[in-house]
């Protein structure tokens, strides 16, 4: 069964459509802004280490093309961008909290909220125990595709 919800929301120029539109867009930009940044700044500094590494001068003097160059420099760099990539996914778990607080939007920050409002000890620890369990199985996940990326990383 497939559910054609965006068909129902109306055309684009439809008055009732934009304030619906501005309610998912702030959200994602106030979940996206501070991630986005952390992430762009440890993917400048991971690719102008590398870079500055001998074995790009070595590759730019054999004649490789330049995105040749830029394959091994993303290779190099891929493990550290991971490990931060995941990091900040795993913070947006939390911040989700605040977010889905101030928008009013149902989920899991939702629910951990109205729980503590509410002194509701089992639903908090059970949303807490699912967040952490997502949070530990998304490190797992980074580190297993790091072994993949980087085999120098593989775990004996």
């Amino acid at each position: 069964m497939q559910l054609n919800w965006l068909p129902a929301m109306g055309a684009a120029d439809d008055p009732g459509v934009l304030p619906y539109l501005r309610h998912i867009t702030l959200p994602t930009v106030a979940l996206a802004l501070i991630p986005l940044g952390v992430i762009t700044r440890v993917v400048r500094s991971a690719a102008l280490d590398i870079l500055n590494q001998e074995f790009v001068l070595a590759l730019r003097a054999k004649g490789l093309a330049a995105r040749r160059v830029f394959a091994h420099v993303v290779k190099n760099a891929a493990p550290q961008i991971l490990t931060v990539l995941g990091l900040q996914f795993g913070f947006q778990l939390g911040g989700s909290v605040l977010v889905e607080a101030v928008f009013s939007w149902p989920g899991t920050g939702y629910l951990l909220n109205l729980a503590i409002f509410q002194r509701d000890i089992p639903v908090l620890q059970g949303v807490i125990l699912v967040l952490a369990t997502f949070f530990v199985l998304l490190n797992l996940a980074v580190d297993l595709l790091q072994t993949v990326v980087d085999p120098r990383i593989a775990r004996h």
